[in-house]
């Protein structure tokens, strides 16, 4: 909040000092108002990030670790920037956040440069006792493979996996890392020719290098239990990549390569050549052109049991192109799979629509001639397809629908739709070779469900809003409209609110859901809402005035719904989790977020609203924007403007009115020592002046003999009516306009008010800031008008604080239209309570003007 200003300040001896020798300031605050104007930017940009880095977080978009950098990096630079501007703006009063600063990002660089942590475990285990918990040591591709054998039980090759610690014993036995950290550290990537020789090096010393014998035994003995267990002792085998980054979030699909129908003495050279795959030209341009350490380039290596496949290919759970609609895409081809993924041929093309239970399928054919088959002595071949194949669709019905059953089990288990590569063998036994996620092109699927978007025979109250933090939670109403009411927040709550305030972040780990009037996804509250994982549903317009206090409700933030009593359905899903929660890029995300977005700092008021109690960047941010607006209006306070800068407004309002333009504010070609108000341009001003004009003011209130010897008392005794101070200044009223900002100083009677603010297409910039003070009455009479001029403030939206005769009023972060309304009600109330102080002898008085001057605001709304 602002500091405390009385009229006695506004006229201090500095000041007169000022206007008496007539100083000008106004390249000087011109100079602060654009460094002013750039915190706000950067301070939208940040916010943005933070909220974008915790939406990728949150398991449903794909990213890598150059994502990473890039955003911790803009992130970065733009509080960098907010501190150089904040300290332009305050001559250098903030000097102390550097230190905060630097430490934050010295957490988020060592972040940045960890490497992942290769865990010592056996040098091979067995397929069925893996899970997707197990990335770090089986690599993306097996661990997922894993799960669908443990968790699922659902038809998968048998196998084993050579582990990440195998791959670094392999590594460590042949002195390979540090010879190839050398060479890649000083390769430009770039330069082509070198990129090929370097990469021709590496490779021939892999493939050159000796497997340590102990892990030679332990792959061949892990072999030799798969025979056992398969029945077969001469078992050909498919022998996969499966690095860490694999199949989860960077897209590492086609880099690396798997040998097909491998014999027994081909699996050594094979597991080299695998690994040799990771570091082709193609692999090391994405590897290094995505910034990821080289020290993380760990390798598994699948060897599972080969299918001699009848028919293979690609499925995908849902239609990315209608993600809502439970729709299967099947491709089919005759013979291994190699080819539908591929596209090497022209697959089959089954379209399969779940309704009702029932499931709608529609073929395309396609004209497949030749196929991949096994050859008996290892290998693959391509073959015709043979004639009686031929033109003939490769799946019949019920292969199709249990295909689609498989799809939904992946998908209900991971909780996202499913990219899935699968096999059938000649004995119609169906295979899942690989499932992952299926990711979008864009973020039309979002609800990570699988349910409809209203639920059936359930009430609902509300159905509008901005979806702010995914989830579902369910409890009783409580609606907190000012700080008393935060005392009693009860447990697993459903936190309900006119506005999404800072200050009641501290509500959220108790918060079962949030459900907010208004509010931005980018401010203060959502980010904290999203980093407690709190469900939050914003601007729903009315949700205080519908919702009752202490009623249940259960809140659906996936499709912004509100319903009645608890929905089981809903609740009964529980949260999963997302499928990519183990992958270390979302790990090393979330561990930076750590150091990014919890906000410490949610009360301006408290004792540890300083920089030395910025403990994030989150911090950092909320402590500048909040400074900044207090240095920027106390510099509209404490600075002085000549009459070589001001020009007198032509008004219907019969005050002197002066206009200092700081940049675009006064219609382009205007001159002269008068302007009227149609050739201002700034759009808070014109809402505010819209406000003070739309109803005529009918002058002063009757006044009864106490007021009036109230007010000759205070005109005695006022220190502003000094003939030291010139007459001129402390007739005008001062009004600063740019194209986004205003800023008015007035002195109506005995009373002194300032206001404040910015507005931009950007909501989370805008803000309107106002303090009152002062009146001419006794000291009843003056905190009687007080008291209605904060409940209508607080009726039309703003935070109000009292300190005894002064008023301060903020409110911020909403869009332009909603503040532009809120300027009209303030200038309305600026010209309507002037002088009213003085028939203020009762408090049924504060009611009477209350309702009339609502009345009269309501009356020129929109």
């Amino acid at each position: 909040m602002a500091k405390f200003l009385s009229i006695f300040d506004f006229f201090s001896k500095n000041r007169r000092d000022k206007v008496l020798n007539d100083e000008d300031e106004k390249e000087l605050f011109v100079e602060r108002y654009r460094a002013f104007r750039e915190i706000l930017k950067n301070n939208h940009q940040v916010l943005m990030t933070m909220g974008d880095m915790q939406e990728k977080a949150g398991g449903a978009y794909l990213f890598d670790k150059a994502y990473i950098r890039s955003s911790s990096s803009t992130l970065l630079l733009g509080i960098e920037k907010i501190i150089g501007q904040l300290n332009l703006l305050s001559d250098d009063r903030y000097k102390g956040l550097i230190v905060s600063f630097q430490k934050c990002m010295a957490g988020i660089q060592n972040l940045l440069e960890s490497r992942i942590s290769i865990p010592q475990t056996e040098c091979t285990k067995d397929l069925k006792k893996i899970t997707k918990r197990d990335i770090a040591s089986a690599g993306g591709k097996i661990a997922n493979l894993g799960e669908l054998t443990s968790a699922l039980d659902l038809p998968i090759p048998p196998g084993f996996v050579i582990t990440t610690w195998a791959y670094k014993s392999f590594m460590e036995f042949n002195q390979i890392q540090d010879f190839l950290v050398d060479e890649l550290k000083k390769l430009d990537i770039r330069n082509y020719d070198a990129l090929r020789a370097t990469t021709d090096i590496i490779q021939k010393k892999i493939l050159n290098a000796n497997i340590p014998p102990e892990l030679k035994n332990e792959i061949l003995d892990a072999y030799r239990t798969l025979c056992h267990v398969t029945g077969q002792y001469q078992l050909k085998v498919a022998v996969r990549s499966s690095a860490i980054h694999e199949d989860i979030r960077a897209s590492f699909a086609g880099q690396y390569i798997s040998a097909l129908d491998v014999p027994a003495d081909r699996i050594l050279d094979e597991y080299k050549s695998v690994i040799t795959s990771q570091f082709s030209p193609r692999a090391i341009f994405y590897f290094k052109d995505k910034q990821f350490n080289i020290e993380n380039m760990a390798m598994a290596v699948g060897v599972l049991a080969m299918v001699d496949a009848d028919v293979s290919g690609v499925m995908y759970s849902r239609d990315p192109a209608k993600p809502d609609e439970h729709c299967s895409l099947i491709n089919a081809v005759w013979g291994l799979g190699e080819y539908a993924v591929g596209g090497v041929v022209s697959a089959d093309y089954y379209s399969v629509l779940t309704e009702n239970g029932e499931k709608n399928i529609s073929l395309e054919c396609g004209d497949q001639k030749v196929m991949m088959v096994t050859n008996p002595e290892g290998g693959t071949d391509e073959v015709e397809v043979p004639r009686d194949k031929l033109g003939t669709p490769c799946l019949d019905n019920d292969q199709i629908k249990d295909l689609v059953v498989i799809a939904e089990r992946l998908e209900d288990h991971f909780g996202y739709p499913q990219d899935i590569e699968w096999s059938i063998d000649k004995k119609n036994r169906i295979y899942v070779l690989q499932s992952r996620p299926l990711h979008f092109a864009s973020s039309a699927l979002r609800s990570g469900t699988k349910r409809p978007s209203v639920i059936k025979g359930q009430t609902i109250l509300l159905n509008k809003g901005k979806v702010v933090c995914r989830g579902v939670g369910a409890g009783n109403v409580h609606i907190v409209r000012r700080e008393e009411d935060m005392a009693n927040f009860p447990d697993s709550g459903v936190l309900v609110i006119r506005h999404s305030h800072p200050e009641f972040a501290v509500l959220l780990k108790k918060a079962s859901a949030v459900i907010s009037d208004v509010g931005t996804p980018l401010g203060h509250l959502a980010t904290v809402a999203r980093e407690n994982n709190v469900p939050a549903i914003f601007n729903t317009e009315n949700a205080t005035k519908i919702l009752e206090n202490g009623m249940k409700v259960t809140v659906d933030a996936v499709y912004a719904n509100v319903y009645k009593g608890s929905v089981d359905e809903l609740l009964g899903q529980g949260k999963k989790e997302d499928d990519f929660s183990s992958s270390p890029v979302v790990k090393q995300l979330r561990e930076i977020l750590k150091v990014i977005t919890p906000l410490n700092l949610t009360d301006p008021r408290s004792p540890s609203f300083t920089h030395t109690g910025c403990k994030t960047l989150h911090d950092i941010t909320r402590f500048s924007h909040e400074m900044a607006m207090q240095e920027m209006f106390d510099l509209t306070i404490d600075s002085n403007f000549s009459e070589r800068s001001a020009r007198r407004l032509v008004a219907e309002i019969p005050l002197q009115w002066w206009v200092i333009d700081l940049e675009d504010g006064i219609q382009g070609g205007s001159r002269g020592k008068t302007v009227r108000i149609d050739q201002i341009v700034s759009i808070p001003m014109r809402a505010l002046w819209e406000g003070m004009i739309a109803i005529p003011w009918k002058g002063p209130p009757p006044i009864d003999t106490k007021g009036f010897l109230s007010a000759m008392f205070k005109a005695s005794s006022d220190p502003s009516i000094d003939p030291a101070v010139s007459k001129r200044f402390a007739d005008r009223n001062y009004i600063l306009v740019a194209r986004n900002f205003c800023n008015i100083s007035a002195r109506l009677g005995f009373h002194f008010s300032t206001t404040e603010s910015f507005i931009d297409e950007e909501e989370n910039q805008n803000y309107i800031s106002f303090v009152f003070t002062g009146g001419g009455a006794d000291d009843g009479r003056k905190n009687r008008r007080v008291k209605l001029i904060s409940r209508l403030l607080e009726r039309f939206d703003f935070r109000v604080t009292l300190r005894n005769d002064t008023v301060f009023a903020r409110i911020e972060g909403y869009k332009p239209a909603f503040m532009k309304e809120r300027l009209k009600a303030l200038g309305h109330i600026i010209v309507h309570t002037r002088q009213m102080d003085m028939v203020m002898y009762n408090d049924k008085m504060v009611d009477w003007y209350y309702k009339e001057i609502e009345k009269d605001i309501l009356s020129f709304f929109s």
